[in-house]
């Protein structure tokens, strides 16, 4: 099965925000963000650093959300490898909020339900990008199959273990 995945370049992402923006406009989140960047302070005195770090949904190959959901409304998509909430079936318990170490789905009060990062899976559908990516100024996001995406030994210091759930996300500095 393929699997779609994101290439974060740590070095080219300005903390601009521009791919927070993007989400929000191209999936009318409200009042819920499916992408937002985090700063991070990396070095050490004399040479301390601030690293921005996006993020979103990783579309993880063992997504602790789907074990997590009684009603089984996540589900992984065998074309792509893409977690999806089905609206129809999601009882807003939070539950996988709660089991996502990513923090990826969000409580959408409005709705009633818990939403998240679908990889704009209508415009992958179209042969378009996510519109994160099309919108990052530095050209640090990268969405593609994760096979050919390269290897990765490095994570963020807030970023989760990934062994335990393998996310669909390689980060290079």
């Amino acid at each position: 099965m393929p699997q779609l995945g994101w290439r974060i370049d740590l070095t080219r992402c300005t903390g601009c925000r521009s791919c927070q923006v993007a989400c929000r406009s191209e999936n009318n989140t409200g009042s819920v963000s499916f992408r937002w960047v985090f700063f991070e302070e990396t070095g050490t005195y004399p040479s301390p650093a601030l690293e921005f770090v996006s993020m979103a949904c990783n579309h993880c190959a063992s997504p602790a959300c789907r074990a997590a959901c009684p009603v089984g409304a996540i589900t992984k998509d065998p074309a792509n490898g893409l977690v999806n909430i089905d609206p129809a079936l999601c009882i807003g318990c939070k539950r996988c909020a709660w089991a996502c170490p990513y923090g990826a789905p969000q409580y959408n009060s409005d709705a009633g339900q818990v939403q998240k990062c679908s990889g704009c899976k209508q415009r992958i559908a179209a042969g378009l990008n996510p519109a994160c990516v099309d919108t990052c100024v530095g050209r640090a996001l990268e969405f593609a199959d994760l096979s050919t995406l390269g290897s990765s030994t490095i994570r963020p210091a807030r970023f989760a273990d990934p062994k335990y759930t393998n996310p669909s996300i390689k980060f290079i500095r």
